[in-house]
């Protein structure tokens, strides 16, 4: 059995940014990432104001196996650090520069296999069984006391020699007592670890099932190791995958999210998960994109998801109760800039640089540089100080535990997304979000005042934390509050985020 743990107190405050190695930087041409240049951009990650790096490259892995570029999926042997990417020391010396900004580091688990020519299939052909992704899987259902060993030993290495602060599990976690250990591992040597697994229970039992890959642990198991739960619940990813027309028949981003789709989205947040699928004392994310956006059959030009839009970010991750997960590059809506070699097809090698998968894309950063993307920027940056400064209020929560998330009663003159209420010492948050671009939308809430919640109190100051301004109102105006919010994709657009005090 695997002894049940409890997430960091940190991980209520967490912000985590997905970078692809080679293409986050290009000191020497698209592709050239190193350890040594994403270091150089630390300075940048904490300017914006994020506190968590999902590093999706480190480990010796194949140059073209998916969509005819390098990446950290088709791995070769994920002990051994890719010397294309810098030597040991380098990797040290980044985590620990990122660890001096108060940024965590986190590492993709390939865990279902390696690639055939990986000189682990050559030494150890008994650790092997079956085939996915192109690659051979490794057999789990052995329980060999030697391959089990080798598994933790290496991830407690990455833990206790490199620094790493936790792991990310793709495609769903196999051996929960093994990543226990791991995690056992950790402690003795004084570093707390979290584990994302890309999946829920069902989620992960499903895709075992369909693949044939090694079967996942127990539920109980599972769902004592788990931290944090990627894409669950629904989170903005799901309709940015592949092509949209398959989408409600509708084009672009933010649009094919109707008034339908976001009401059922906040429902989903605000009723929570089932114990029986997704660890209680685990977090959700509030996943905006990932590098799963665009793969083969992605026919638009740009697979990120926010497409500048501050509502998606606000309303949908940033105050949402979630964990926030996003893209490098997106936090300024970077145009998107495939690499010269990457293909649209997920084995094939034809048509290079046509492809639109986002792990593949150069982040194209003198964008930062022309006005728009600047202040979209200035404005993601401003939008993480607010949740970091109301950070009793619109800070996330676990499966189980307080969320302080109550849909408002509104009326609209133009079909909106719920308004929804964050609550906590006796203050609170109206989140309210304007997806529309064309125009303002003028909304009507109310707020209620109830105990345990909102103070009671004749008068109360509203703060207007996104646009600055502060005025107050009787106790009886908060039935029938009015704001405009004003179009999205525009400079302070996109939201109305009003703290409500006892005046």
């Amino acid at each position: 059995m695997v002894d049940t743990v409890r997430s960091p107190g940190w991980m209520n405050d967490l912000l985590i940014y997905e970078i692809a190695t080679k293409s986050f930087t290009s000191p020497d041409g698209p592709g050239s990432g190193t350890f040594n240049s994403l270091r150089h951009k630390l300075p940048y990650l904490h300017e914006l104001g994020i506190n968590g790096i999902w590093l999706t490259g480190h480990s010796l892995a194949d140059p073209t196996h998916f969509y005819n570029i390098w990446t950290q999926y088709a791995c070769i042997e994920p002990d051994v650090i890719d010397p294309t990417l810098g030597t040991e020391q380098d990797f040290k010396d980044l985590i620990a520069a990122a660890h001096a900004f108060g940024i965590c580091v986190f590492l993709d688990v390939i865990e279902h296999g390696v690639m055939e020519n990986s000189p682990l299939v050559q030494r150890k052909p008994h650790w092997f069984r079956g085939k996915s992704w192109g690659m051979v899987d490794f057999d789990f259902d052995l329980h060999d006391l030697e391959l089990d060993q080798w598994w933790v030993d290496m991830w407690t290495r990455y833990v206790v020699e490199f620094g790493v602060d936790g792991f990310r599990i793709d495609l769903g976690m196999r051996r929960a007592d093994l990543y226990a250990k791991v995690r056992e591992n950790a402690a003795r040597a004084g570093h707390d670890i979290i584990y994302i697994n890309e999946l829920n229970y069902k989620g992960a039992l499903d895709f075992s099932t369909q693949s044939g890959l090694t079967r996942i642990p127990p539920r109980e198991d599972f769902l004592k190791i788990i931290d944090l739960i990627q894409r669950d619940p629904p989170t903005l990813l799901s309709p940015h995958r592949k092509r949209p027309d398959e989408i409600n028949g509708q084009h672009g981003y933010a649009t094919r999210w109707g008034k339908e789709q976001w009401d059922a989205w906040l429902h989903s947040v605000t009723q929570r998960q089932t114990v029986d699928e997704t660890p209680p004392w685990a977090y959700s994310s509030g996943q905006i994109s990932s590098h799963d956006n665009g793969w083969e059959g992605f026919e638009y030009d740009n697979p990120y998801t926010a497409q500048g839009s501050r509502f998606i970010f606000g309303y949908g991750s940033l105050f949402s109760g979630l964990v926030p997960i996003w893209v490098s590059g997106e936090e300024f809506n970077a145009p998107y800039q495939a690499l010269p070699t990457l293909s649209p097809h997920l084995f094939g090698g034809a048509r290079p640089g046509e492809g639109k998968w986002l792990y593949g894309g150069e982040v194209q950063w003198g964008a930062l540089d022309e006005p728009e993307h600047r202040a979209m920027f200035e404005d993601v940056k401003r939008l993480i100080a607010i949740r970091k400064s109301e950070a009793r209020i619109l800070g996330a929560a676990t499966n189980t535990g307080d969320l302080r998330i109550q849909p408002l009663s509104y009326t609209s003159a133009r079909p909106i997304p719920i308004p929804y209420l964050r609550w906590g010492g006796g203050q609170a948050v109206i989140v309210a979000g304007n997806p529309h671009t064309d125009q303002a939308v003028t909304v009507q809430v109310s707020v209620p005042v109830e105990p345990g919640r909102l103070t009671e109190a004749a008068r109360y100051q509203l703060t207007d934390l996104w646009q600055g301004e502060s005025w107050m109102v009787e106790r009886a105006d908060l039935h029938t509050l009015s704001l405009s919010i004003p179009p999205d994709k525009t400079s302070g657009g996109g939201l109305r985020l009003i703290r409500v005090a006892p005046g």
